[in-house]
């Protein structure tokens, strides 16, 4: 008699049901698993090796957007008025947005001695929180981080400190446009009020700087600002751009968005880069008729020249 159909369906086996159990893996299929998981990684590592640059621009996009916001708070906190877009000058024109380490008065801390890396960084921090023990910066009120400062890809913080031009440590990576009530206050061509720029979407606030003696001081500004009805094709620079991104350089906008900007013109990385004893070779070289990123520059440099 055939017993089988008497037995409960529910606890029929996969050989009874005819189905044939699953073999394992063969010695040559686990190396083809393998071979094909190692011919992953060897695909996947150099886009994770690219990563960490990445994250630095990242890092510098998201500094220059927190700065834009509390720039735009502030003016919305006094009447509109642009704050001190300068390192330097206090009184009517108000505290700077980061006060340069030679006016900063709060004391170091114990621990830290004067004119080393970590004096000139915690200075230059405390030039954005609290440049005296009784005054507190004015953007640091809306954006409490005193690293907002520093872009992470800056080179100058791998220098050594020293006195002089073009090679000492640096720890401050933003210097503000000049005509944005900043170091061009009181000319013809400054703004003094956010309503005043027309195209905030199109003008910068600020813009990475590569100034090397010792931090960027006061606001960037170009030697010739180039002219509206020259299409700026007259413009040059004069305070020395950045391009702590390989080839790029990140800007803020007064609409609040942030831009990496890259350079096209070869003169502009090498000027951008330059650390040798005769920067002015390098300066004059970038100087030349046409430069497409100084037309840039000034394209999107707001002031009563181009509002």
């Amino acid at each position: 008699m055939n017993n089988r159909k008497f037995m409960n369906p529910e606890k029929t086996s996969a050989a009874d049901a005819g189905v044939r159990p699953r073999a394992a893996f063969t010695l040559l299929e686990l190396v083809v698993v393998l071979a094909t998981v190692g011919l992953l990684v060897v695909m996947v590592l150099p886009a994770l090796a690219g990563t960490k640059p990445n994250s630095k621009l990242f890092q510098c996009m998201n500094n220059l957007k927190q700065l834009a916001t509390a720039w735009t708070m502030y003016a919305d906190d006094n009447n509109d008025l642009l704050c001190n877009l300068s390192t330097y000058g206090s009184g009517t024109v108000g505290v700077p947005w980061r006060t340069q380490i030679s006016q900063v008065t709060t004391p170091l801390p114990a621990g830290i001695t004067a004119n080393t890396a970590a004096a000139q960084k915690y200075l230059t921090q405390m030039g954005f929180k609290q440049p005296t023990p009784t005054v507190v910066g004015p953007l640091f009120a809306y954006t409490p981080n005193v690293d907002l400062v520093h872009c992470p890809a800056d080179f100058r913080a791998n220098l050594a400190v020293g006195i002089g031009y073009r090679g000492p440590y640096s720890w401050d990576s933003y210097c503000g446009s000049e005509y944005l009530n900043g170091e061009g206050r009181g000319g013809a061509n400054n703004l003094s009020k956010r309503s005043n720029i027309t195209r905030p979407s199109d003008k910068w606030i600020w813009t990475e700087a590569a100034a090397l003696r010792g931090e960027n001081v006061g606001g960037w500004y170009m030697s010739n600002d180039g002219t509206a009805a020259y299409n700026f094709t007259d413009a040059q620079f004069g305070d020395s751009p950045a391009a702590f991104h390989v080839a790029a350089s990140d800007f803020n906008f007064a609409d609040g968005h942030v831009e990496s900007h890259k350079w096209l013109d070869p003169t502009t990385v090498a000027y951008a880069n330059y650390l040798g004893p005769n920067v002015g070779m390098t300066e004059a070289a970038a100087q030349h008729a046409g430069n497409v990123d100084a037309i840039w520059c000034a394209r999107h440099q707001a002031g009563n020249q181009n509002p």
